[in-house]
């Protein structure tokens, strides 16, 4: 049995779910062998262990580290690799032009900036896994977060249609011949070796880092870049292992919604229903513009979505109905997604953005507020249940997991004065920055203390990074941008009206133009 830690705060927040019932004042956890042995009040604690080692000095606030339930792993957001967001139609062929890094590089900074603003988890949530390129790119992140001490959920991810545009067949042949000739392997190819290698990645990455700390998961692309085959094998290789968590990105745009609707004859949700894939082990990313009959399905079925608010501000994607979520029961999860409102995967502030943002759902003066405990209890333990870590962490409890964070509240609380008796969830929710996480453990392992990460040399990945990025873009990936900023107007054309049919009446009326 190995030595005991305590961490200690002025509160603990224990559990978001109990609200201030949850808040230990002078609160502490013990820790052995990587799993909270126990929690209480500090001086019981001290008591019991009176040679343990103690983190924090009774003026921080101790709390679950936090969950990023949909992470990209690129490190650099896209506007740093100097191409501004956009809506996702423009974007997916604007991102041609962003340097593509090694692995090594992009998850280690992920990691990186994840720890320093108190994230203990991620969701790597991997998109184009193909081939050899896909297969050595996937192992190579996994081992690089491995070796950061960040907590991993990990989901390679293939989109064996729709890869140009959707309804890519019909929208290829809008293309004239000299564009129809470049991106026909885009269009025409083998989609079964695809998904077959899809499969094989995907076993391989399990056989080889599946564990009690790690969780290898499941994913299509997006719902609206799947085949039949790909959602039938993917539902099965689920059921297989016991109910594997899958993720997929889902009607993050309305031309999304439109598409469904075209192509299926009913809305993607219930499409996706047909296949078994509404379930409790499934979580949809984005899942903005969707219907009440949508959110009514999602909520039956026990399903989840995972929320990016900076993101979807960012991508110009609309507002996720999370008010109406909420209301339905539905599971809803954190995700920072790359792109963060300050463009620095600060995972405080988008608890604050999932806070703020959905005060705006009624203008009737009863109704109450996203209040900050639930904004809390999406970043931890709704997120835990959709990376696969549901009970194990997200929250100090004996038996848990050992993820912690020490947050100073001296700007906080101290700048120059905050009420003494305001909540102290409200007061991190409304004032906190990432920069105030001062201490992270992870699996009981100090991986940050007094802010410096001990993990990750810092200063030598940020000269790495700047160096590959020093170097531009190589000629053929050059070529290759310059080629699909050619194909951009015709996709612009093709999208032509697709919004105007399924943009009704919004769940949140922000404003009247009467």
């Amino acid at each position: 049995m190995g030595e005991t830690l305590i961490m200690r705060g002025s509160h603990a927040v224990t559990d978001a779910g109990r609200k201030s019932a949850g808040v230990i004042a002078d609160g502490a956890i013990a820790i052995r062998d990587g799993t909270i042995a126990a929690v209480g009040a500090y001086r019981e604690l001290r008591a019991q262990h009176p040679g343990a080692r103690v983190l924090g000095d009774g003026t921080q606030l101790l709390m679950p580290g936090l969950i990023d339930a949909h992470s990209h792993g690129r490190g650099l957001s896209p506007i740093q690799k100097g191409v501004p967001t956009d809506f996702l139609e423009n974007a997916l062929i604007d991102w041609a032009y962003m340097p593509v890094l090694p692995p090594e590089l992009t998850s280690a900074l992920c990691a990186l900036r994840h720890i320093r603003s108190g994230c203990t988890t991620l969701h790597h949530n991997g998109f184009d896994d193909e081939g050899r390129a896909g297969w050595e790119r996937a192992h190579r992140s996994v081992q690089t977060y491995l070796g950061t001490g960040i907590r991993l959920a990990f989901s390679p991810s293939i989109r064996p249609l729709n890869r140009l545009a959707l309804d890519d067949a019909a929208f290829w042949r809008t293309l004239p011949p000299d564009l129809q000739e470049w991106s026909k392997p885009l269009v025409i190819f083998d989609r079964q070796a695809m998904e077959d290698e899809y499969f094989a990645l995907f076993e391989s990455l399990r056989d080889e880092y599946e564990s009690d700390d790690t969780r290898i998961l499941l994913s299509v692309a997006w719902a609206h870049g799947a085949t039949e085959s790909l959602l039938e094998r993917t539902r099965d290789a689920a059921d297989r292992l016991g109910g594997l968590q899958i993720h997929m990105h889902t009607l993050q745009s309305p031309v999304q919604k439109a598409y469904g609707l075209r192509v299926h004859g009913k809305p993607t949700l219930a499409w996706l229903d047909d296949f078994g894939l509404v379930a409790r082990n499934v979580t949809y990313g984005h899942s903005i513009h969707v219907t009440e009959a949508d959110i009514a399905l999602i909520a039956a079925k026990d399903a989840s979505i995972t929320h990016h608010p900076s993101c979807n501000l960012h991508m110009r994607n609309g507002l996720a109905p999370v008010v109406q979520y909420l209301a339905a029961g539905v599971n809803v999860a954190m995700g920072m997604d790359d792109k963060t409102i300050n463009d620095d995967e600060d995972a405080v502030m988008e608890v604050r953005m999932i806070h703020k943002l959905h005060r705006l759902a009624s203008f009737e003066l009863t109704a109450p507020a996203l209040d900050a405990y639930t904004a809390f209890r999406i970043a931890t333990t709704n997120a835990a249940r959709v990376c696969g870590f549901e009970g194990s962490v997200g929250a100090l409890a004996p038996g848990m997991k050992a993820d912690a964070v020490l947050v100073d509240l001296d700007r906080v609380a101290r700048d120059p004065w905050i009420d003494p008796d305001l909540d102290v969830v409200e007061a991190f929710v409304q004032r906190a920055l990432g920069a105030d996480v001062a201490t992270v453990v992870i699996s009981g392992r100090v991986v940050m203390e007094d802010r410096a990460v001990r993990t990750i040399d810092a200063d030598a990945l940020y000269r790495e990074v700047r160096e590959f990025c020093a170097k531009g873009l190589g000629p053929e990936q050059r070529a290759r941008a310059e080629v699909l900023r050619r194909i951009k107007p015709y996709v612009q054309a093709w999208y032509r009206d697709w919004e105007k049919p399924v943009l009704g009446a919004p769940f949140y009326a922000i404003n009247s133009r009467t």
